[in-house]
């Protein structure tokens, strides 16, 4: 039986020569078969014993001199460790994601939730980018598990395996080591010097892919943060080229949020529409009922088997579960202010944004119903939260009043004179205001945000 590290006799000292590297970094397959091939007397198998001890040095190596790209993994591997095990009924999207990869634009995609996002990465690879040296290798990266930690630098942290902190660029460190580190790319270089123009270029680098499942949850987790995070890691596909990028995201405010962040157009938008599930052994009754959302339909069925509900009765029971759904997963509004907001202070004048932002809030206000379908606030005390609303941003600049995130603009209102519920509450407006288009004069063009309703607030 042979012995790690092997020793032979007659070959101690060649067995034992220090490596260019240390031991613990010397491949072990290639110091196995580099020992082997010196302690064999036929040359043939010995020189053949060393070519394939530098095949495999030459493979490790990359892994070895750049431990930055290790967390960098097979793509497919990953999400089947992410997905659910896949399970009947299974409907088919016509819709392939990594398509659009291939472009100079990020990728947002975008679904309701349990509607099969995750999976839909996993199953739309295609064969060759499972395996083999044409795989994708990359990030995946799980934006719910930034409610397990203390702040969003111990979220990258865990996502790096546990990699120590690197200043905020942690990504950055692993797709350019990984990039370093490719072995095509190293031999085209050295045949490029060698070989001279019997080649056009070299090999093209092969670009990491990083996933960003469930976003919305980081969004509002740490929404300042995870911004601008956001916005270096799409430079990082649309700028530098070291990766490509696919966020996931739930709803049409996550999505807005991406597209609202400002340097040009660098997001390609797909959404999932409703399968038809032709094919699918489902019942078509419940499955419209759900909204053809096969993640819900499968959880209604669990329902119906266990005895919560009764069958003919879902609809109580899939209303609350996507309400909750919307208020544990997606964001209330874009988080990023619409560029409509900074255009129409440049072309306008900046007191004409905010008297647009003070009529807007009014009619925001106004329109607030409870329950008996009664406005919540009287007229005067809409007048006095406006009061202290312009009197919080009188003397604000554009991106003072547009950067602003909630937390920053409830404590702005509660010092010019709110109280606390209520600062929080105008806050809340304020920002689903600016992430949203300018309105008209009458308000119109925030409708989605007007049907809010709060609790009746006293001044």
């Amino acid at each position: 039986m042979l012995s790690y590290p092997p020793v032979f006799r007659g070959h101690v000292k060649e067995a034992r020569i220090t490596p260019a590297v240390s031991r613990g970094s010397l491949p072990f397959g290639a110091q196995f078969v580099s020992t082997l091939a010196s302690s064999t007397s036929t040359p043939i198998l010995s020189n053949i014993g060393k070519i394939l001890a530098s095949v495999v040095a030459i493979i490790r190596a990359p892994k070895i001199l750049y431990p930055a790209s290790r967390p960098v993994q097979n793509i497919n591997q990953q999400l089947q460790q992410a997905c659910k095990e896949i399970c009947e009924p299974v409907v088919h999207y016509n819709l392939n994601p990594y398509e659009t990869l291939e472009g100079e634009r990020a990728l947002i995609l975008q679904g309701r939730n349990q509607e099969g996002k995750t999976t839909l990465l996993r199953t739309s690879l295609p064969w060759w980018r499972r395996v083999g040296p044409r795989a994708y290798e990359g990030l995946y990266l799980n934006g719910s598990e930034g409610k397990g930690v203390t702040c969003f630098g111990d979220w990258q942290t865990t996502q790096m395996y546990g990699v120590t902190q690197a200043a905020g660029s942690e990504i950055k460190r692993v797709l350019s080591q990984y990039t370093e580190s490719q072995l095509l790319r190293r031999l085209s270089t050295v045949l490029w010097l060698l070989l001279g123009r019997l080649w056009r270029r070299p090999f093209g680098r092969k670009r990491p892919v990083v996933i960003v499942d469930q976003f919305e949850e980081l969004l509002k987790q740490y929404p300042a943060e995870a911004l601008d995070w956001a916005n270096t890691l799409t430079n990082l596909h649309t700028r530098s080229a070291l990766a490509r990028v696919i966020f996931v995201v739930n709803s049409d405010a996550g999505a807005q949020t991406l597209l609202n962040l400002n340097q040009g157009p660098r997001f390609t938008k797909l959404i999932l529409e409703p399968p038809s599930a032709e094919g699918a052994n489902v019942d078509m009754e419940i499955f419209d009922k759900c909204g053809r959302n096969i993640g819900l339909y499968k959880l209604v069925l669990a329902e119906i088997d266990r005895g919560a509900i009764e069958k003919g009765k879902e609809e109580t029971f899939i209303k609350k579960q996507v309400r909750r759904w919307e208020e544990d997963f997606h964001v209330p509004y874009p988080l990023k202010y619409d560029r409509s907001w900074s255009e129409l202070a440049e072309k306008e004048s900046l007191p004409l944004m905010k008297q647009r932002l003070g009529q807007a809030l009014e009619q925001v206000l106004l329109a607030q119903k409870g329950q008996d379908s009664q406005p919540m606030l009287t007229p005067e005390k809409v007048k006095k939260q406006i009061e202290i609303a312009t009197r919080c941003w009188e003397t604000l600049d554009k991106m003072q009043v547009l950067d602003a995130m909630e937390p920053q603009w409830a404590k702005r209102l509660e010092g010019a004179g709110a109280e606390p519920a209520v600062a929080e509450s105008l806050a809340k407006h304020i920002r689903c205001l600016i992430g949203n288009p300018v309105p008209n004069e009458q308000g119109e063009g925030q409708g989605v945000h007007i049907t809010m309703a709060q609790p009746r607030q006293e001044l």
